[in-house]
C-alpha cells in the first residue's frame, strides 16, 4: 500500500467498526470502574486486617505480662 493513498471501505463496515470501537470504549470504562471498586475494597480490607493485627499484638502483650507476673519468682 502506498503511503498517503486513500483507503476505501464499505459504509456498512465503517459503521460496524465505529460500533465496535464504542462498545470497546464502554467496556474499558466499565472495567476501570470495577478496578477502582476492587482497589477501594482492598484498601478497606487492608485497614481491617491491620486493626486485627494490632488487637492481637495488644492481647499478646497482656498475656505475656500476666504470664510473667504469675510465674516469675518474687523475692
Amino acid at each position: 500500500m502506498v503511503e498517503g493513498m486513500p483507503v476505501f471501505i464499505k459504509v456498512d463496515e465503517y459503521k460496524d467498526i465505529i460500533d465496535m470501537i464504542e462498545l470497546t470504549q464502554e467496556k474499558v470504562k466499565e472495567s476501570r470502574a470495577l478496578l477502582e471498586k476492587i482497589n477501594e475494597l482492598k484498601a478497606e480490607e487492608d485497614a481491617e486486617l491491620e486493626l486485627w493485627s494490632n488487637s492481637l499484638n495488644v492481647v499478646d502483650k497482656k498475656l505475656d505480662f500476666i504470664d510473667r507476673s504469675l510465674f516469675e519468682p518474687r523475692y
